[in-house]
């Protein structure tokens, strides 16, 4: 008997304790994620206009739910309204020749607010692009991050530890 009310109180403490750090964390204010993939993403040689959306299956971390490793994984949703900071940062592969890298971040499935472009000058290094924005979203809302690149033939966003690639947000007080 006294061991099934230990571990009753033993629950009973740890579901306290979960709620408090729950309560703590929702008063605090912080509404933000950072989100990156754990392997090279292989992207096919695009025709202009043509963009690939990045899944994203790992969390750095996600405070309010932004994110989802299961379900459509290359979003962020807003849980809120308010004026967010978006970022990306992605490292293509070595260079395979001429035409151009893309990075942007769309807005509900339809709008950029946010790209870069950069011509390949077919170098021996690797192109690094990143990019980033203020936006007012409302709760629902929800940003992806997409690239382009018609360099001639298949080409990798790498995956570098901390780096690449990366994309996150987080609403502004």
């Amino acid at each position: 008997m006294k061991k099934q009310i230990s571990a009753v109180l033993l629950v009973l403490a740890w579901l306290l304790g979960a709620a408090a750090y729950a309560a703590q964390a929702q008063s605090s204010g912080d509404v933000s994620a950072r989100v990156f993939n754990s392997t090279d993403i292989s992207v096919p040689q695009l025709n202009v206009g043509e963009w690939k959306t990045l899944n994203f299956n790992s969390e750095r971390w996600d405070t309010a739910n932004l994110h989802d490793t299961a379900m459509n994984t290359s979003r962020l949703k807003a849980p809120v309204a308010g004026k967010y900071y978006i970022f990306a940062n992605i490292t293509w592969e070595t260079p395979l020749g001429s035409g151009f890298w893309g990075l942007r971040i769309l807005f509900n499935g339809k709008t950029a607010i946010a790209e870069q472009t950069l011509p390949n000058n077919g170098g021996s290094f690797r192109t690094s692009m990143s990019i980033g924005t203020m936006y007012a979203l409302n709760a629902g809302d929800y940003v992806e991050v997409q690239v382009f690149q018609n360099s001639g033939g298949t080409v990798a966003v790498k995956q570098i530890t901390a780096t690449s690639p990366e994309f996150g947000m987080g609403k502004v007080p």
